[in-house]
């Protein structure tokens, strides 16, 4: 049989590559579900896409809502706003400070949405997300306002 000259992956490799490929289908599964939403809406109640209508998912729990994207004294935690296993609305991410979770670790914040308040969090506690990556499907930074 010829070689066509591409790279073949090793069964190490396709396990990786489904396992990558699932976490992004999952978190692409909020986004799919509200474009659904609005496709099916009609013209006079269909809102415009905006930055707000991306969605994730806070897999940890007790995860603080910052005012910055960095973990100091300087950008303390927002009224006491934690959130948990929820999807909340994502504006947009950026490289901020590194966090560093068990076997988790990334630089990117996303900024997000959530009962009112907005602030940041780290991609760390992000479904979808791969360590020091940012989050698939997420404006970046030239979307922050």
């Amino acid at each position: 049989m010829a070689s066509s000259g591409l790279p073949t992956l090793s069964t190490t490799g396709l396990t990786r590559l489904r396992s990558v490929l699932r976490r992004r289908f999952v978190a692409a599964a909020p986004a799919v579900a509200l474009a659904g939403t609005l496709l099916t809406a009609t013209a006079a109640t269909a809102a415009p896409a905006t930055p707000s209508s991306y969605q994730v998912y806070v897999w940890a729990t007790d995860v603080n809502l910052r005012p910055c994207p960095q973990v100091s004294s300087a950008c303390a935690p927002n009224g006491g706003a934690r959130l948990g296993r929820q999807y909340v609305v994502a504006y947009c991410q950026a490289l901020g400070g590194r966090v560093v979770d068990g076997p988790y670790e990334n630089a990117y914040w996303v900024e997000v949405a959530v009962n009112g308040q907005v602030g940041w969090i780290s991609a760390v506690y992000v479904r979808g997300g791969d360590n020091n990556q940012p989050i698939p499907g997420i404006p970046g930074p030239d979307s922050c306002v």
